[in-house]
């Protein structure tokens, strides 16, 4: 069924918002546009000796956001990318039209590019804050749940996806019939929301065809309540809780699962040395039943059940930053049994630029089209469309140290970055396609599964400045190395070879 027409009515409701009274409001366009220019190692997918093939490839986006501000009582704001996808170079490969494909086109240069992402309205009541419209969805660290609006972005890498909900919310400070002096009514919030799923890593309401022409794909629903204590400006806790239910696209099966999030931060001086010291962190649980996943064993349902911790903390003395970060996401070594236990963190949360970003990411999205080749089966299980990580950090236990340093001769304009990774896998790294058709666990490589994703170095370079008012620009470079561990081992008993990744950035935010 084609839905061409069901965008015209956000379009048309930005225009009538904005033709409202608006003497007091505030009424601007914000934006962003990035240029890159990366390249990258050809290296191996599978021990057929399939290649990566994408070694050197240009992208860009340009995003605008318009806003309309009443300060304290009103806000509407849109956003979409006008530009976005590669413009030059190599592409990856299409993998059977399986995980992201935004390497894989060039959408850079096509009407293909845009994308609608935003449009919500937010109002400012006496007794509590009233959202609704297609928003983004953040929480916390931004491990599981994440709007993905980060301009600047982490070390490395670039934030791509959102999670993008149609969302009514209302958010209130349920204990205020305490009185304004009781610390329970002034630092305890409570948010309800209803959500219908535009977008997130498992599941996306509009698709598009090979034609060019807009269709229905998962409907997803969930019903969210958060919980939140801010005893000060810098430190808060909270918990999130969400009830799902999905339908997935063409009669794929459904998903019913609860998300339990907790999620901590403070900041404190310490002041013997003179700066200051970030403690953050996540953990998540996901529970449940679906029977969208491609299994063997359990030919109708499979149970859901996924756990993943992420944690950091932050030195700050002067123009000097040293921060460790670690993380655990549970994986399944296999993916064939009645148990869905592999946790993928959100795609928008980056830890390196190889490892997770590049490798994993296609290597799970070459496995999942092996598996699916027509050769192999008239249908492709259920599923097969979630075994690509799309370059979240999945099935995996890492470290992460990282010196951050802002040399005072330049105004904190010049940033250098350099950062270390540990990585090994929870499960055995297991190949699904190798796996079935070798009759036991197996690697991509066709060897004994390892759990040892290697060493990955990182080094960043940029220049921040502002030019006028909030106009600005960054120039930079990224570089990463990753040393392969016996989780690419190889039948032979090599390994697969060092692998490279370089990405020359310019952004300019407006």
């Amino acid at each position: 069924m084609s839905i061409g027409g069901t965008l015209k009515y956000p379009v048309s409701l930005l225009f009538f918002l904005a033709a409202l009274p608006a003497a007091a409001a505030d009424i601007r366009v914000d934006g962003s546009y990035r240029l890159r220019l990366n390249g990258e190692s050809n290296y191996l997918l599978d021990g057929s000796g399939a290649r990566l093939g994408q070694e050197r490839w240009m992208e860009h986006r340009l995003r605008l956001t318009p806003k309309i501000i009443e300060q304290d009582q009103i806000e509407v704001q849109g956003s979409f990318d006008v530009l976005r996808g590669l413009v030059a170079g190599d592409l990856a490969p299409a993998f059977q039209d399986l995980g992201w494909q935004g390497r894989s086109n060039r959408d850079g240069v096509h009407a293909s590019g845009f994308d609608f992402r935003h449009l919500f309205v937010k109002f400012r009541l006496p007794f509590g804050v009233f959202e609704f419209g297609q928003m983004p969805s953040d929480w916390g660290m931004g491990m599981l749940i994440n709007g993905g609006n980060q301009e600047e972005g982490p070390d490395f890498g670039d934030v791509r996806f959102g999670d993008i909900v149609d969302r009514v919310l209302f958010a209130t400070r349920p204990f205020g019939f305490l009185g304004p002096r009781s610390e329970i009514a002034q630092h305890v919030a409570l948010a309800l929301a209803a959500d219908l799923i535009y977008r997130d890593r498992n599941a996306q309401l509009v698709t598009t065809t090979g034609t060019g022409g807009l269709h229905w794909g998962d409907v997803a629903s969930q019903l969210v309540a958060a919980l939140v204590w801010d005893p000060g400006p810098e430190s808060r806790a909270g918990l999130y809780v969400a009830r799902r239910w999905q339908q997935y696209a063409a009669g794929g099966g459904s998903l019913h699962t609860w998300l339990v999030d907790l999620h901590a931060r403070t900041l404190f001086p310490l002041e013997w040395l003179g700066g200051t010291v970030s403690l953050e962190a996540e953990a998540a649980e996901i529970y449940g039943s679906t029977t969208h996943s491609p299994n063997l064993s359990a030919l109708f349902r499979s149970q859901v059940g996924q756990q993943g911790v992420a944690a950091r903390a932050l030195l700050s003395r002067g123009t000097l930053e040293a921060e460790v970060e670690g993380g655990y996401a549970s994986g399944d070594s296999n993916p064939f049994d009645d148990a869905a236990t592999q946790f993928q963190f959100s795609r928008d949360f980056k830890v390196g630029l190889v490892l997770f970003d590049e490798v994993l990411l296609f290597q799970t999205q070459n496995a999942a089209r092996r598996l699916a080749d027509p050769s192999l089966g008239a249908r492709p299980a259920p599923g097969v469309d979630l075994l690509p990580t799309e370059g979240a950090v999945a099935n995996a236990l890492y470290l992460k140290p990282t010196l951050r340093w802002r040399p005072s001769l330049f105004g904190g304009r010049l940033r250098l970055v350099g950062s270390a990774l540990f990585a090994r896998a929870a499960q055995p790294y297991v190949d699904p396609y190798n796996t079935l058709v070798g009759g036991g666990p197996l690697n991509p490589f066709g060897a004994a599964p390892g759990k040892n994703y290697g060493t990955e170095i990182d080094g960043a370079i940029s220049w921040r400045s502002r030019l006028r008012g909030d106009v600005g620009y960054e120039l930079g470079a990224q570089a990463g190395r990753l040393f392969p561990g016996n989780a690419f081992q190889m039948a032979d008993g090599s390994r697969l070879g060092p692998v490279n990744a370089v990405r020359f950035r310019a952004t300019l935010v407006f």
